[in-house]
């Protein structure tokens, strides 16, 4: 996980955490992804999905517990174990976020903030999307 401190806007984080590529992913995440199968098993107990956004070959979800936010983006159907790179990331009001980039089999994140209001987002190759949380 990439830990990022930047005043930019969303526009801006998005395009760093892709500009980042595949150095950003950590092999301890690889492992993790491919023990979880949902979401909620990735995010961890007491995780509930409250918003999802489709990339066409993967999903990206945020999920919560209280004011604890977690994104992760899913592959879905035959790009499950391809090689394309995906990833997550969420920020805070602050422009500080955090993000798990690589060409992993099945997904990437989790990453984290506690926060009631975060920007979220993710990657599959070449499409991505983000949004922001309503506070």
């Amino acid at each position: 996980m990439t830990m990022l401190k930047s005043k930019t806007a969303a526009v801006g984080v998005a395009s760093a955490v892709l500009a980042m590529g595949a150095t950003v992913g950590l092999a301890g995440t690889a492992s993790a992804a491919a023990a979880a199968t949902t979401p909620a098993a990735a995010c961890g107990s007491g995780y509930t999905v409250r918003g999802s956004h489709s990339l066409g070959s993967a999903t990206v979800y945020i999920l919560r517990n209280g004011t604890n936010a977690c994104v992760v983006t899913f592959k879905t159907g035959s790009a499950i174990g391809n090689s394309v790179e995906i990833g997550a990331w969420i920020g805070d009001s602050t422009g500080y976020s955090k993000a798990d980039v690589g060409k992993y089999a099945t997904y990437a994140g989790p990453v984290k903030e506690n926060s009631s209001c975060v920007q979220w987002g993710g990657h599959y190759g070449s499409t991505s999307w983000y949004d922001t949380t309503p506070c």
